[in-house]
């Protein structure tokens, strides 16, 4: 997780022009290949290398303590293939994903108690554990059959089916979640 903080210092400078490590030869004229520029709907079109395998992508906190989740950790949690009508990009798409309770009763977070849910930019969305799982929250880790890249949400964001009661409260579908924890 150290690295993630590390993204968005790079993101930054991706978007804020070229790198230049003072060391190319300025009679020599390159041209970089663009690639098919299509609009991201979740923002920046930044390439960043999905976790590695192993690496931890989602630490939940709770009354029993804290656990650490990769993805393979999430994909042992009974997965299950869910195709929705993304309302992000308004069109339908095929997620693998655990359900949040799962993932939340382990660490004890059950009933009325409050846990917020953060992204990796710091955006939080807080309700109770009841709330998520009587709500049908899925916890995602795969689009199309390979792991959600960050610029798309990923590595691992809460979404809802298209029939779950939870599903019109699109405050409560967090991309890029890093943590899960009581208040």
């Amino acid at each position: 997780m150290v690295l993630l903080g590390s993204f968005f210092v790079v993101a930054t400078a991706l978007l804020a022009g070229s790198c230049s490590s003072g060391n190319e030869d300025s009679s020599s004229t390159t041209t970089a290949k663009s690639a098919p520029t299509t609009e991201n709907p979740y923002g920046a079109d930044i390439e960043v290398d999905p976790p590695a395998p192993g690496e931890s992508v989602l630490t939940v906190t709770g009354p029993t303590g804290e656990k650490t989740y990769s993805l393979e950790q999430i994909a042992a949690l009974g997965p299950q293939t869910v195709t929705i009508n993304e309302p992000f990009v308004n069109k339908k798409q095929t997620f693998t994903a655990v359900p949040m309770e799962a993932l939340l009763a382990p660490s004890g977070l059950t009933g009325s108690q409050m846990i917020d849910t953060t992204a990796i930019n710091e955006y939080v969305y807080s309700n109770t554990a009841e709330s998520f799982v009587s709500g049908g929250a899925l916890l995602a880790y795969e689009l199309d059959g390979k792991p959600i890249p960050y610029d798309q949400g990923g590595p691992v964001r809460i979404i809802f089916a298209d029939d779950a009661p939870g599903a019109s409260n699109l405050d409560a579908w967090n991309w890029s979640l890093s943590s899960i924890s009581a208040q």
